[in-house]
């Protein structure tokens, strides 16, 4: 939401992404788990051998001292590689493994072949999680960490259940999982997916996203803005659907989408006014003050006052006034609205961004929505597991005096993610 350098939170790089082998025709490629077992050799105090296992296209991306250093990196922060377990494989040339380490942590892989070499021409490190983490356990890790967090595990169906519970119903900052409310209003009103709407001035927004850079009345379908916001995060294509749909008809939708306390989300910001808000500390103050009746006058006065990134504080600056209020039960109850309402087109879209490598096998559908910005980060998953059953998985972490550490959160709804995965039911 409020990063400008346009890392996305949506779909956190997790790991290093190198090149795939060049399309070349050669022989099928052999000795795909043999070169993973020599990959995990590598994850060490000092890795030697690079050249001879990495292909030389993959140096063309990272040198073999970076890649080392990488590699060394996750011995010290995982151990030494005790197993190598081949999950699932694309081909003969690529495949997905678990790398297991002498101190108790999956480390996701993934590694393609140059077919005329053999060697490895393309890598990936998810993030490590406990292998026998469950969601008991992502409630202690996540109770520990400064700040305030929240979690909810919940079995939905015609009487939901909660599986695993944190603060559930408290309300937090929740960033770009904002946007779900948006999707939600546009399967309440029934929008086309192909009415096509254009790109107006008044509705760009800073990144993340692309279409700010866009012409003025390029036309988008709303299937095409709804992918872009929901998948990259797109701010300018929620303020456009916010537009289109109007912001009173998104908070008379509120209540259906399941948020406990629909006051706390009026007026229903535009992502453009929440930056001209974080940019201008007096104008903040005063919105902040403002009876609620009285904010929507001032919002429209604000739209005429530059959107500026250099402007932009990067501070926790007010996220408990100031951001989009969703509790991880309703963030779970959106979710449920938006699987009882079975659109193909909707589940398909958020089924575009998983968010984090998800446990190999372990779920049938996934969709999901995340946000993120200084002292925000929430993760918010729409699962079906191996039974066809539903659930939601979600959690919040705010802390408005501390840096969060996002591969620590990251890494622990992996955990969640296995631990829910793992159930079984």
């Amino acid at each position: 939401m409020y990063n400008l350098k346009m890392k996305k939170f949506i779909f956190p790089l997790l790991g290093l992404l190198l090149a795939p082998a060049p399309a070349r025709a050669a022989a099928p490629c052999g000795g795909l788990e043999k070169a993973a077992a020599q990959l995990s050799e590598r994850v060490a105090e000092r890795p030697r051998g690079l050249e001879q296992l990495f292909d030389k296209s993959l140096f063309a991306h990272i040198s073999a001292e970076k890649l080392g250093a990488y590699l060394a990196g996750q011995y010290k922060a995982n151990g030494p590689v005790v197993s190598t377990v081949l999950v699932s494989s694309d081909n003969a040339c690529s495949g997905h493994f678990l790398l297991e380490t002498g101190r108790g942590y999956r480390l996701p892989a993934a590694i393609s072949l140059n077919p005329v070499t053999g060697r490895i021409s393309g890598l990936f490190f998810g993030t490590a999680y406990k292998k026998d983490l469950t969601l008991d356990a992502a409630v202690r890790q996540l109770k520990a960490l400064p700040g305030k967090t929240g979690l909810l595990a919940m079995r939905l169906g015609e009487k939901p259940e909660a599986v695993a519970a944190l603060n559930e119903s408290e309300q937090f900052a929740a960033a770009s999982a904002f946007k779900l409310y948006v999707l939600g209003a546009l399967l309440e009103n029934k929008v086309p997916w192909d009415k096509v709407l254009r790109l107006r001035s008044e509705d760009r927004s800073l990144p993340t996203g692309r279409l700010q850079d866009w012409p003025e009345g390029s036309p988008f379908t709303v299937h095409t803005l709804a992918a872009l916001m929901i998948s990259e995060s797109d701010n300018t294509a929620a303020d456009t659907l916010i537009s289109a749909l109007g912001r009173r008809n998104i908070e008379a939708a509120l209540p259906a989408l399941g948020h406990s306390n629909p006051s706390l989300l009026r007026p229903f910001l535009r992502t453009s006014e929440l930056f001209r808000l974080k940019a201008d500390s007096e104008k903040a103050l005063k919105y902040m003050n403002l009876p609620a009746e009285e904010k929507y006058n001032f919002l429209e006065g604000l739209g005429q006052a530059p959107l500026s990134a250099a402007a932009l504080r990067l501070s926790p600056f007010g996220i408990e006034r100031l951001e989009w209020l969703i509790s991880p039960a309703d963030l779970c109850r959106v979710m449920k609205y938006i699987a009882d309402k079975d659109d193909k087109a909707a589940l398909d879209i958020l089924a575009m961004n998983p968010g984090l490598r998800l446990p190999p096998g372990a779920f049938l559908y996934a969709g999901y929505k995340g946000g993120g910005g200084p002292g925000v980060l929430s993760m918010t998953w729409l699962l079906k597991d191996l039974n066809s059953h539903w659930y939601c998985l979600s959690a919040v972490w705010n802390d408005e005096r501390e840096k969060l550490d996002e591969a620590k959160f990251y890494a622990v709804m992996n955990g969640a993610l296995a631990g829910l995965g793992s159930r079984g039911e």
